[in-house]
């Protein structure tokens, strides 16, 4: 009878498993991370609401960048509403009366009406941490069920309530975090 020669449980022991081969960090490439991860979501965008993205992001504080500005944008427009619902409470409505197409509500926030070049956008995506995409749908939602407004309106909506913010509140630049800075804007609209 012939013995086999088992290997000594030691050399097992030495040799990488495969799901530790897989399971060990990698270095990952592209986008860096955030604190908290971005969703994609997809708006259509003029090439003028691009170019105010990035004009936005460059009034605010150096560490808010352009990513930045579409969660800031939403947390505008998301207290805004809030705001209005409150003011309405009494009267079971969501919006008030006369207010009775998307267009009337620029014109009860004072913004300027979107232009004809605005009306031609393209497809984009933006990035949106969880909180603000949940925000966005609520908003959308309200804004779908009561003037039939897509979700491209109403993100041209919140860009152009955060650009007048912007505007109103010069020392907004004293907040250098976008958690410091959406706190001021729910107390600013509460």
């Amino acid at each position: 009878m012939s013995k086999k020669k088992e290997k000594p449980d030691h050399e097992a022991a030495q040799r990488p498993s495969t799901l530790a081969a897989l399971l060990r960090e990698k270095p990952k490439r592209g986008r860096p991370s955030h604190n908290v991860s971005r969703q994609n979501v997809y708006v259509a965008l003029a090439k003028s609401q691009k170019k105010q993205m990035k004009q936005l992001a460059g009034l605010l504080a150096e560490e808010i960048g352009r990513a930045d500005v579409p969660d800031l944008s939403i947390s505008v427009l998301s207290a805004r509403l809030e705001a209005l619902r409150r003011a309405v409470a009494d009267r079971n409505r969501e919006m008030p009366e006369g207010i009775t197409d998307i267009e009337s509500l620029y014109l009860l926030w004072d913004l300027p009406l979107p232009t004809a070049s605005e009306k031609d956008p393209s497809w984009t995506s933006i990035r949106v941490s969880p909180q603000q995409v949940i925000e966005l749908g609520r908003a959308h939602g309200t804004l779908n069920a009561v003037f039939g407004a897509n979700r491209s309106q109403t993100f041209s909506l919140a860009l152009s309530l955060l650009e007048q913010l912007i505007e109103d509140h010069p020392l907004i630049q004293q907040y250098t975090t976008v958690e410091e800075l959406r706190k001021y804007i729910i107390e600013l609209y509460s």
